[in-house]
């Protein structure tokens, strides 16, 4: 099974999406994982093409391999292994996601990646699967799953709510600087870890301290701390002046 060279689709509608064959693009730098993801997907009635090698120092680069009859993409996190790619699977996932192409994340580290190194991108990222996840019915639905977003029908654990979030650690000795969070309207006694990048993307020179209080979009009725994503972080007024937030 080898990768189709041809040019990236852009712009395509949800009934283009789902008149493409079944065909699903399995990426890992690990070819052993993929081939045993082929016979997972063949199992679930799609046909499979594999992207084992190479040396991607662009997503574009990754992204023109992806043929245009592709009905999805089942994509590893860590690619930047043997020099594989220059960048993570979670970068690749939301930028097909921007195009409106499905894909799934998976990674044989689920209980290291699932926080910090994906969580950048989570809103992006409508599924994310351990490898040992990887089944007939698991593949169906998670390709479903990004079809109903792309039409935008979203389902309760996925919709954003605005949230009060509220900094109580950062770290500075991650492979990134981090911070960890509650969010008191869900369960407060969880922390959620994020990178602190995140929160610069929307707050210009933010320094953080612990106890301040943020409000975020946050699909607040996600049951794990793994499947949260933040989005559109600005500063919390003082609580007096707080009115509609849960």
């Amino acid at each position: 099974m080898t990768a189709k060279l041809v040019d990236t689709p852009s712009g395509n509608s949800l009934a283009e999406l789902q008149g493409r064959k079944n065909k699903i693009v399995i990426i890992d730098d690990e070819k052993d994982f993929a081939e045993a993801a082929a016979w997972e997907v063949e199992d679930a009635g799609y046909e499979t093409v594999l992207i084992v090698e190479g040396s991607f120092k662009e997503i574009d680069n990754l992204v023109s391999q992806i043929s245009e009859d592709v009905y999805g993409v089942l994509c590893d996190q860590r690619l930047r292994k043997s020099g594989f790619a220059n960048f993570d699977g979670s970068d690749l996932v939301a930028t097909l996601y921007d195009r409106k192409i499905p894909a799934i994340l998976n990674t044989q580290f689920y209980e290291v990646d699932k926080d910090v190194p994906i969580r950048k991108h989570r809103h992006k990222i409508p599924v994310l699967l351990s490898k040992s996840d990887l089944d007939e019915s698991t593949i169906k639905a998670g390709i479903e799953t990004c079809l109903s977003e792309f039409n935008g029908s979203f389902s309760n654990s996925r919709k954003p709510y605005r949230n009060i979030v509220r900094l109580i650690d950062f770290d500075e000795k991650y492979k990134e600087d981090t911070v960890d969070v509650i969010i008191p309207s869900w369960k407060p006694d969880i922390p959620v870890s994020l990178p602190l990048s995140l929160i610069c993307e929307w707050i210009v020179d933010f320094q953080p301290e612990r106890g301040i209080r943020l409000i975020a979009n946050v699909n607040s009725g996600a049951e794990n701390p793994e499947d949260l994503y933040f989005t559109n972080f600005e500063l919390a007024p003082e609580p007096e002046q707080i009115d509609g937030i849960s």
